[in-house]
């Protein structure tokens, strides 16, 4: 897939993307259908596959917008400890913080769409790096599991918070 560009802010396919946004991180990849999505972006279909060619395209530009801005909380949260199991809770904890202030606990919490690749996954892996275990897999795994159940309703954040801690412990 090719590297899709950020929109200048007011232009159509910006639009798109702020509404995609809103949409995704309520309902989820499966759950936004792109007619109701253009309808509150008040476009055509047409325009969403013009700008963007597929709902999968447009998925995969909003999530990795949205996995740069929690990558770069989380690298500040981890740069300030040099223990690598410190640096991951730090910066799982910052993640966890961020998706919930700006309400898309569903969106990060949901799992790739296949042949996606992992950007929080791989900068775990990264602060990892001398680690034996690959203990990356199940913290990203468990750190989804608590921001989709945050997004159900069924933890808040400070008990996703609280479960983050007791994983590190």
């Amino acid at each position: 897939m090719k590297k899709e560009w950020m929109p200048i802010a007011g232009t159509k396919k910006d639009t798109l993307m702020q509404v995609s946004l809103g949409e995704f991180s309520i309902k989820g990849f499966e759950g936004v259908n792109i007619t109701e999505l253009a309808t509150k972006a008040d476009m055509t279909t047409g325009a969403v596959y013009h700008h963007f060619g597929s709902k999968l395209t447009l998925y995969t530009v909003v999530r990795r917008e949205m996995e740069q801005r929690i990558i770069d909380r989380m690298e500040g949260a981890a740069a300030l400890f040099t223990k690598t199991e410190e640096a991951m809770k730090s910066a799982l904890l910052s993640g966890l913080v961020f998706s919930a202030k700006q309400n898309m606990c569903k969106l990060m919490g949901e799992e790739q769409p296949l042949g996606m690749e992992d950007p929080i996954k791989d900068f775990l892996a990264e602060l990892n790096i001398q680690g034996e275990l690959p203990i990356e897999i199940v913290s990203v795994s468990v750190w989804r599991s608590i921001l989709m159940q945050i997004s159900e309703g069924q933890l808040t954040v400070d008990q996703g918070k609280q479960l983050l801690e007791w994983l590190f412990r």
